[in-house]
């Protein structure tokens, strides 16, 4: 066999449905679903997925490439390596098959472009290894903001340490229990934020500097814009930015506390804002707290924009629950309070 890779393959918004569809199918899957991956080679689907998707894009060479190389690595998973998927607090581990596939039913979750895994079992349960148990690098390359499939061979050794492993330390019954609340926590601070029943601040400011705050949790450099710093109907609300002595990252944020559906302003002001920006590497974010449909999401990405729904935001909230600051946990009702795991009848 060739030498095994590594990777690790997000289930899209990682909610319930995205879940079940990898899970129930035994599969790990992908968006771009309007081009058939397992009908072409990897050079032409790769010329497929940019002119479907980033030839007429408004986005920088190395944007539209970081896309490409994601869509090309999952393309390129064979059988026998393995794959990382993240799985709210933990991790479901899975083994690479030789088929791919084309799922015409998941195309409503752009989850089209799938490739047929055996999943780890414990027992009767998919095995989940807490994402606590890892080392510090591997939870901050998990975390990675837009990653959907990611190289983890440098993570080789550690990987093959958990694949040997026929259980872990952590109850199956226990991590259901956590799971259920865990779902039902997402649920609940979601529908407060996007309620107002929370003690940010109001006028969509406390949106702003909670996801500013995210954004700092992330490694960013990151500060909220002045309202006047550009002119009507071009808006950003946050700069982020990144960099070390090899490369640098700027990313600009538009914020919205909307309940229901956002609409396209939030993502056209954004747009607007990355035309007068005169820097290669760098990118356009609309986070909101709503739904953002399919179709929308999909014309932002034509513009080299990414977004993150309510969900999401919710998701990346618990990713970095522990750094964020105690009054800013206090404002969102979150109680700093351990408390105990009732067992589910």
């Amino acid at each position: 066999m060739d030498e095994r890779n590594y990777y690790m393959v997000r289930a899209q918004g990682s909610t319930d449905a995205d879940f079940k569809e990898f899970f129930d199918h035994n599969v790990v899957a992908v968006g771009w679903s309007d081009v058939d991956f397992s009908k072409l080679s990897t050079a032409e689907f790769r010329e497929a997925v940019y002119e479907l998707y980033y030839k007429n894009a408004d986005m920088s060479q190395q944007s539209i490439s970081r896309s490409l190389n994601a869509a090309e690595r999952f393309k390129n998973i064979k059988k026998g390596d393995y794959i990382i998927v993240p799985y709210y607090n933990s991790i479901a581990l899975a083994e690479a098959d030789d088929i791919e596939l084309y799922s015409e039913t998941a195309k409503k979750l752009d989850l089209a472009n799938q490739r047929r895994v055996k999943y780890k079992y414990s027992g009767d349960t998919i095995l989940r290894v807490p994402r606590n148990e890892l080392t510090e690098g591997m939870q901050r390359r998990l975390r990675m903001i837009g990653g959907k499939v990611l190289n983890l061979y440098e993570f080789k050794s550690e990987i093959e340490s958990i694949f040997q492993h026929e259980s872990y330390s952590y109850s199956a019954e226990m991590q259901d229990i956590e799971n259920e609340q865990m779902r039902e926590f997402k649920r609940k601070l979601l529908e407060n934020i996007q309620s107002g029943n929370t003690h940010l601040q109001t006028g969509g400011i406390g949106l702003e500097n909670l996801v500013c705050d995210l954004m700092k949790c992330e490694g960013y450099e990151a500060s909220v814009l002045s309202k006047t710093a550009y002119p009507a109907g071009t808006d950003a609300d946050i700069l982020a930015k990144k960099g070390d002595s090899f490369s640098s990252n700027k990313i600009y944020v538009q914020v919205k506390h909307h309940q229901g559906i956002s609409g396209v302003k939030g993502i056209d002001q954004i747009y607007k804002v990355l035309k007068l920006e005169t820097e290669e590497d760098c990118k356009g974010y609309f986070v909101t707290s709503a739904k953002i449909t399919e179709e929308m999401e999909k014309e932002a990405n034509s513009l080299g924009i990414e977004v993150m729904d309510g969900e999401r935001l919710v998701e990346l909230i618990l990713n970095n629950i522990d750094a964020l600051s105690r009054d800013t946990k206090i404002r969102l009702g979150i109680s700093s309070v351990p408390q105990m795991l009732e067992k589910m009848i």
